[in-house]
């Protein structure tokens, strides 16, 4: 239930007017000038808050000509997956497949269902070990895949942190770079384990190499911005203001208790002079009319 700002007493329904009924006062404008000038000061310190923001975000992603250049290494890893790292040839029942260990490979074993007949076959006892150490690769593979994509979601996602993002980055390329050769070592034993199947057949390519060198690149990228830093232009005054508008949200500040504007810059002492200036002119032509009444 609302209640009179002056002395406090408790309106109803069918209090409409902008009076209070027991002290008279007119509720609309009462303590305006101090309404005002706190809602002044608020509006000062959370734009200079969305001022920080704004950027840091521009400066995480195009701040620089090196975090330009991250924005174009984060696809690297991406595009790595499109490079083979193994070429399979499947000869199953009623169909034979030539296919690849690779980021489409993978998606074309996945949608015609030849991912589910070897998952299926996996139990076999007669092709099990050939089967196993192929699901182990496919399984290799992927985990490449997850650094890749968490790569490129940190890499858009960097104006969260931007002085400590790119160390994250630098952590996922290193393991990126260590699944690429966990999984050599995972096809390194399917071609093994095919060398005597009738149904697998299997070869090394190219595409581990591609993919550890695309994740060198970026961990290239992202440490030279660790050692060189992200340059960020702030407008005068506005940290200062983003600071005190985080003391005041924690209760540490009160706004009756600042000065307006907040902080002072040359952007407010031009206004405080144009203002002076007009004041000044208005009692000069004040005056100017009083002296032709005279």
């Amino acid at each position: 239930m609302a209640k009179c700002p002056k002395c406090g007493k408790k309106l109803t329904i069918l209090n409409v007017s902008q009076f209070c009924p027991a002290c008279g006062v007119n509720m609309r404008f009462y303590n305006f000038e101090e309404n005002f000038m706190r809602e002044a000061k608020y509006a000062e310190l959370s734009n200079a808050v969305i001022h920080v923001k704004i950027k840091r975000l521009k400066a995480a992603l195009i701040g620089s000509k090196l975090a330009i250049l991250r924005l174009i290494a984060v696809l690297f890893p991406i595009a790595g997956l499109l490079a083979p790292a193994a070429n399979l040839s499947l000869s199953l029942p009623f169909r034979s497949v030539d296919t690849s260990i690779s980021g489409l490979g993978i998606y074309s074993m996945f949608s015609d269902g030849t991912l589910d007949f070897i998952m299926n076959m996996k139990s076999s006892g007669l092709i099990g070990d050939p089967v196993n150490a192929l699901f182990n690769a496919i399984a290799g593979y992927a985990l490449i895949a997850v650094f890749a994509v968490l790569v490129l979601l940190l890499s858009v996602l960097c104006f969260i942190s931007y002085k400590n993002m790119q160390k994250i980055i630098c952590v996922f390329d290193c393991l990126g770079i260590v699944a690429c050769a966990v999984d050599f070592m995972l096809i390194r034993y399917l071609v093994s384990a095919c060398g005597v199947s009738p149904v697998i057949s299997a070869s090394f390519s190219f595409g581990l190499a591609v993919e550890a060198l695309m994740f060198a690149i970026n961990f290239a990228v992202n440490m030279a911005l660790v050692i060189v830093g992200i340059p960020v232009e702030y407008g005068e005054g506005m940290l200062e203001r983003a600071e005190i508008y985080k003391d005041y949200k924690k209760g540490r500040v009160n706004l009756d208790e600042l000065p307006q504007p907040v902080v002072e810059t040359e952007e407010t002492r031009k206004i405080d002079e144009e203002i002076l200036k007009e004041e000044e002119n208005l009692k000069k032509k004040m005056q100017e009319k009083e002296a032709e009444s005279e």
